[in-house]
């Protein structure tokens, strides 16, 4: 059985909640929250995989194997943990269905171990369970607050997203050898370039967030795109930015992403704005 199998049945399995979701809630914006979470997930893994170094993937689908990696991680950090945080928070499940999920995904990570297609360098199942629990309330929680209106949980959610959005878009450019990142952070170049990317993806969710939060008018909002292309400017210059491609297009390419990525996240803070619950 290819290496790829066991997570693509995952994507699907994702897929499905997801669909579920948005069918029986009638909101085709549940994506948006899907998204968010995704980025509290991605927070959590730049910490513990990509500097911790705590467990290694092997879908064996790109032959890089650092993005190969990265490839099997998106599958569990895009897909099926915030797949399963939506679907506990918009139908406010219990304590025994979040450690039914938590039992569940320990199930996967020990039958992936088994097929030697993911390994552990020093993370435990244990470690999986206690994270799952404390990701699905966590998942709940902000539920509940965006519905009550809260301003700094709306920023957070939106700075998630954005930066979830943002991440993946990077780490596409980089599997397409579009440009990478390099400093020399760690011997591998391609580790060095998920930590560049991550590190950087971050900042740039946090300048577009401040703008759509203070601007009202897109052609504001707009200074977000163009901030986050000067901000590379300087480390193309010095040579942390090699750019595999002709660099004026990729700078036309980098803007017409951007702009997308802005269009989208207009999309999501108003989602985002809509679930605060009406006074009564």
């Amino acid at each position: 059985m290819p290496n790829y199998l066991p997570y693509l049945i995952l994507i699907l399995v994702s897929i499905f909640i997801l669909t579920y979701t948005i069918i029986n809630q009638r909101q085709f914006g549940v994506f948006v929250l899907l998204i968010s979470f995704s980025g509290m997930v991605y927070v959590a893994e730049f910490f513990v995989m990509v500097i911790g170094n705590c467990y290694y993937y092997k879908p064996e689908i790109l032959s890089v194997p650092y993005y190969d990696n990265i490839l099997g991680a998106i599958v569990s950090n895009l897909f099926i943990l915030p797949a399963l945080g939506v679907f506990a928070a918009y139908y406010k499940l219990r304590l025994k269905w979040i450690i039914l999920f938590a039992i569940t995904l320990v199930g996967v990570e020990l039958a992936f171990e088994a097929m030697n297609i993911y390994y552990t360098n020093w993370w435990r199942s244990e470690f999986t369970f206690i994270a799952v629990i404390l990701f699905i309330f966590l998942c709940k929680f902000f539920m509940r607050v965006l519905q009550r209106g809260s301003s700094w949980a709306r920023f957070i959610m939106l700075w998630m997203h954005i930066w979830c959005c943002a991440g993946t878009v990077m780490y596409i450019m980089s599997v397409v050898n579009i440009r990478h990142y390099e400093y020399g952070f760690f011997e591998d170049i391609y580790h060095d370039d998920i930590f560049l990317s991550a590190s950087l993806g971050f900042i740039k969710g946090l300048i577009y967030v401040v703008c759509l939060v203070n601007f009202n008018k897109f052609r504001w909002r707009m200074l977000a795109p163009i901030m986050i292309f000067v901000l590379d400017l300087p480390l193309y210059h010095f040579g942390v930015l090699v750019v595999n491609i002709p660099f004026w297009i990729y700078t036309i390419l980098y803007v017409s992403l951007a702009t997308i990525l802005l269009v989208w996240t207009q999309y999501a803070y108003s989602y985002l704005m809509k679930l605060a619950t009406p006074p009564t």
